[in-house]
């Protein structure tokens, strides 16, 4: 065996054993987050709105654990189940006592509100939020694609053979082959190092890949920034509304122009789309509007054909901060979506921004980890078939 096909089987193994390494921790995460589950009450909820922004932004995912309502303290971010309506998650701002002793009632608002939630709830137990990491919901949703998953299985199949597929034992090498007790030992330190480094750079990626760019869409005369993704699909509620902040800037608008913005729907007639527009004369925050804010449209069903409602109508060059309010409800349909534009226009240059909504799908809160348990066995199973390969190559 030449110097080069050495190399290339020494770069097999190595690239053979990072994946197994990986896949088995994989595994362990899954059982300890499943034990977690049945242990201590812990569960995943997936934030569909953007309520609580900016301390958990749209998209991420919490881990919650369930509590007695005498646990509960002003502060405390929780999540209560409605009936007849998705969970909500926002922060207690009162308590009191409740009609039994195990129950209490609570007040809530979501850190990216104005008011607190419209009525009070009487609950006996809540979830309290642990921790949360943005973004991640997307991730586990495009995980949950049968297309998805099909390719992890069928990649799964492919490495555990490729881990016990027959090779030639070490016997039969010849003594130009074989590697010297000085060398080996550095070898299997070198395969160590390479598989904890590739770890550490796969972890740096995916956290570079995660991190909140704030989408933008241009023309050069007239631009919008979004608060949330251009062109994403969320989960719309018929009471926590979902907040979508748009900054339309026109500062490079000739000064005898003008600066129109236009609001628009489209989707399915069984949805009942809802939407508040208000601007400010200076950007939005967590806390609401630090200016002078004014009322564009009430909250009223927006129609659904496609005709366009004018909003402003202001001279250029100008800058508009829009905050956005949507919520929803469907009639006579198990599910529906639909989509909604902004369209900014200056010196007859327009550029738009789409955000995509559906209602009526089932809750995206209070998610078990029963979930992993299927991952789990393919990722442990892999964990198994590495140390099975290293075993047998020890022999």
């Amino acid at each position: 065996m030449g110097t080069a096909a050495r190399g290339l089987a020494r770069t097999g193994r190595w690239i053979r054993e990072i994946l197994l390494t990986l896949a088995a921790l994989g595994g362990i995460v899954c059982i300890v987050l499943t034990l977690l589950a049945f242990t201590g009450g812990y569960s995943l909820i997936m934030f569909k709105t953007g309520s609580m922004s900016p301390t958990i932004p749209a998209g991420s995912v919490a881990l919650v654990q369930k509590a007695p309502a005498s646990d509960l303290r002003i502060g405390d971010v929780v999540t209560v189940d409605r009936a007849g309506a998705l969970p909500v998650t926002h922060r207690i701002t009162s308590v009191s006592p409740g009609p039994s002793h195990a129950q209490r009632v609570v007040t809530l608002r979501g850190d990216a509100n104005e008011t607190d939630d419209p009525a009070p709830y009487t609950i006996t137990d809540a979830r309290i939020v642990r921790g949360s990491l943005p973004h991640l919901a997307h991730v586990i949703v495009w995980f949950g694609s049968p297309w998805v998953l099909g390719t992890i299985t069928v990649a799964a199949a492919a490495l555990v053979t490729w881990a016990f597929w027959p090779r030639r034992p070490r016997g039969a090498a010849t003594a130009e082959t074989a590697p010297t007790d000085s060398e080996e030992p550095t070898t299997r330190r070198g395969r160590r190092a390479a598989g904890l480094l590739t770890a550490v750079a796969i972890l740096a990626a995916a956290g570079t890949a995660f991190a909140p760019v704030p989408p933008a869409s241009a023309t050069g005369i007239v631009s919008i920034r979004s608060s949330l993704s251009p062109g994403s699909t969320h989960l719309l509620d018929a009471t926590d509304p979902l907040i979508w902040d748009l900054d339309v800037d026109a500062q490079a608008a000739p000064d005898d122009g003008a600066l129109t913005v236009d609001l628009s729907g489209q989707g399915d007639p069984h949805l009942q789309l809802n939407a508040e527009v208000r601007s400010c004369d200076v950007p939005w925050t967590a806390s609401g509007c630090a200016g002078t804010t004014r009322v564009l449209a009430a909250s009223a069903a927006l129609a659904l054909g496609g005709a366009r409602q004018r909003l402003l109508h202001s001279p250029t060059p100008d800058t508009v901060h829009l905050r956005v309010f949507l919520t929803a409800t469907v009639h006579d349909a198990p599910s529906a979506t639909a989509t909604l534009t902004v369209r900014a226009t200056a010196a007859q240059t327009a550029t738009e921004e789409t955000l995509g909504g559906s209602a009526g799908l089932p809750a995206t809160g209070g998610t078990s980890f029963a979930f992993l348990l299927a991952p789990a066995a393919v990722l442990i199973g892999l964990g198994v078939a590495l140390v099975a390969r290293r075993r047998r190559e020890a022999q």
